[in-house]
């Protein structure tokens, strides 16, 4: 409801980017909010090398840049915990280490469905750009 604290992002299924709002408002703490604009110019990113996108490729960018997000956490949280805990005389992998690897090929995935390739953006016939100038003349 809105005027109400905590009660306006409910429903996102008639918003386009939905999950912007839910990263900004609902997804991360506080003190973690410095990866959005990494995150949002991965997916600028990669969007600009795929002009005219389909929904899937929206999804699979939208799907690395979740992973990439959480691949950022897991490395400042190591960085401020600690990358190796040692037990009984013994050392391993700070769990959240231990999941990094899963959201990096998830993120690979990602990269590798969607193709490495540039997609160059149509080019109008000669025909629609004459018409195009030539209206652009006629109507100033």
């Amino acid at each position: 409801m809105a005027g109400k604290k905590g009660m306006g992002l409910r429903n996102l299924n008639a918003s386009r980017f939905g999950w912007r709002s839910f990263w900004r408002r609902r997804a991360l703490k506080a003190e973690d909010k410095w990866i959005l604009p990494t995150v949002e110019s991965y997916a600028t990113g990669l969007a600009s090398d795929k002009p005219g996108l389909t929904e899937a490729e929206s999804r699979l960018i939208e799907i690395g840049q979740i992973a990439r997000g959480a691949s950022m956490l897991i490395l400042a949280e190591a960085a401020r915990s600690g990358f190796i805990q040692k037990i009984d005389g013994t050392w391993d992998l700070a769990p959240g280490a231990k999941e990094l690897a899963k959201f990096l090929t998830v993120e690979r995935g990602a990269l590798k469905v969607l193709g490495l390739d540039r997609r160059t953006r149509p080019i109008d016939d000669l025909a629609s750009r004459v018409i195009a100038m030539h209206k652009q003349e006629t109507n100033p």
